[in-house]
């Protein structure tokens, strides 16, 4: 079975999403609320849920020749490299969820990576502060994607005190915030007409996910 989405609930149970399950809803303005839910749940648990794992073990660790104590997990498995990898992936699928193309047109990656900073501004969201700069593409998405480094002398930092300092991007903030964007966007799907931009353009993106599973 081809999935759509995946989730648990609070029995602990994973509930499966088929392309089925998700292409009778679309037929029908009275599922919008179902539809957000399962748009949710694929984006989310795909690229940004593993990162909230924690663990409570603790270890000592040497820091500048200080001794602290510290969660392993945190300290050992814990990347922000991977994190603003994982969150440039979801950027790139969630604009084409906001424009329903089937795939980024080719010559204006830029642009449509700029979407959801777009979408950001208009709901107030921080990470308004990239939108119009190609140098989160270029420097950061491009850069750890393609070669593994971010460029430009961009640093990835987990400090969790400002999303954006200098040259500094925080990788726990930016998770926080397109986590906060993603429930904007199931928000404004429960809340707008069928017949609005956002569900045209969602339940394409949705259709070429299906025909793409055959």
């Amino acid at each position: 079975m081809m999935v759509f989405s995946r989730s648990d609930n609070e029995r602990k149970e994973l509930v499966d999403v088929s392309m089925d399950e998700i292409e009778t809803p679309t037929q029908d303005e009275i599922n919008k609320d179902k539809i957000a839910k399962h748009i949710y749940e694929r984006l989310y648990t795909r690229f940004l849920k593993i990162f909230e794992y924690s663990d409570s073990r603790n270890s000592q660790y040497q820091k500048n020749g200080i001794s602290v104590e510290r969660k392993i997990f945190n300290e050992e498995f814990k990347n922000g490299f991977l994190q603003l990898a994982a969150s440039s992936l979801l950027i790139e699928t969630f604009a084409a969820f906001l424009t329903g193309n089937n795939k980024t047109p080719r010559g204006k990656a830029p642009k449509q990576f700029n979407k959801v900073f777009e979408y950001a501004e208009s709901k107030n969201n921080k990470l308004k502060v990239f939108k119009s700069n190609n140098y989160f593409y270029e420097k950061i998405r491009c850069g750890i994607l393609h070669q593994g480094e971010t460029k430009g002398k961009y640093l990835i930092t987990r400090k969790n005190k400002k999303l954006l300092d200098g040259n500094e991007i925080d990788a726990h903030l930016f998770h926080q915030e397109l986590k906060s964007l993603l429930n904007s966007y199931k928000k404004d799907l429960e809340n707008s007409d069928w017949n609005n931009e956002i569900w045209i353009n969602c339940r394409d993106k949705i259709k070429h996910i299906i025909n793409n599973s055959k």
